[in-house]
């Protein structure tokens, strides 16, 4: 009867050697979604790392194909410079480049990853002196009547006031420098850079800036217009009495030739009004270029302003988007 009572139960012997090996899985569990965990986190940072690089190595690439484009546009314009002292849109500048692909002679071989997209490149230059120069709206600090009626009827034409115009030529005036005495003064604001600054002025905003793009511009120095290149809205403001209807007229005939003076120029206009050469031209020395680069993930927009001299090409400036 004692021997009964003293002797342990299989039940009681069984049930802790259960608990310790439950316990035992449960831990190998843990430990397993532990180090499953980990590594997944390892491997999450490491391909963001090497996503971050090939991102780098991709728009570093994108910039070098950039640059040679430029460096494409600058041969052109230096070729078109001998071949003529006009500026027209027949010319080998102004044909646009379509989407074109790359191939590894342009990008040295690099290649990032087996699912790279091949290099893209699309672009087109535009003549700047297509457009009203605000720059000359003011000369030596006095505004200049017949370029600020230009800009009132531009802004007519655009549904823009008119009276705006006054205002551009106030910031215009205020960031050019004078001389008092011989002494070349400090400006009162910093000089007008690029046709966005206006979004700055009282009265206008974003989308009004984005409406005068096509048409008006801020180079470096006074430029006459292009009437080779003039859409019919510039001439139409830059000829009184002309009408948006007549420059059309004038813009549908200019396409079937171009003009070597502006005499040429003059005989189709109604009324064959005398041009200033100081307002209108026929040949430019300003260009923009917009190119759009693609290579890998990366896709880069950008903007150049270019400066034709008789003996180079210089960029004055240039902005990614």
């Amino acid at each position: 009867m004692r021997s009964r009572l003293l002797a342990p139960s299989n039940r009681s012997t069984r049930l802790p050697q259960r608990r310790i090996r439950g316990a035992a899985v449960v831990t190998a569990l843990l430990i397993v979604m532990l180090a499953t965990t980990v590594v997944s986190t390892l491997f999450v940072r490491e391909n963001t790392m090497i996503r971050s690089v090939e991102n780098r190595q991709s728009l570093a690439q994108s910039h070098w194909i950039e640059r040679a484009a430029l460096d494409w546009a600058k041969v052109i314009l230096r070729a078109d410079a001998r071949s003529g002292v006009t500026d027209h849109l027949g010319e080998p500048w102004a044909v646009p480049v379509a989407d074109t692909q790359l191939d590894e002679t342009v990008t040295p071989g690099a290649k990032i990853g087996d699912g790279t997209r091949s290099a893209m490149l699309a672009g087109q230059m535009t003549d700047a002196q297509s457009r009203l120069n605000l720059t000359g709206l003011v000369q030596a600090g006095q505004t200049l009547q017949p370029q600020l009626d230009a800009l009132r009827r531009l802004f007519e034409l655009l549904g823009i006031a008119p009276a705006l115009a006054d205002s551009v030529a106030s910031r215009v005036r205020s960031g050019q420098r004078l001389r008092v005495d011989g002494v070349l003064q400090p400006a009162a604001l910093p000089p007008l850079l690029r046709l966005a600054d206006l979004a700055s002025l009282p009265g206008f905003d974003p989308l009004m800036v984005e409406r005068l793009e096509p048409f008006a511009i801020v180079l470096p120095r006074a430029t006459p217009v292009n009437v080779n290149t003039a859409p019919a809205e510039v001439m139409a403001a830059m000829i009184p009495d002309l009408g948006l209807s007549g420059a059309r007229r004038f813009v549908a005939q200019r396409e079937r030739t171009f003009f070597r003076n502006l005499g040429d120029a003059s005989a189709l206009l109604n009324d064959q009004p005398v041009l200033s050469p100081t307002q209108m031209g026929v040949a430019s020395n300003f260009f923009l270029v917009r190119g759009m680069v693609r290579f890998g993930r990366v896709e880069s927009l950008s903007e150049t302003l270019l400066e034709r001299s008789p003996d180079r090409v210089e960029i004055i400036w240039q902005q990614r988007y």
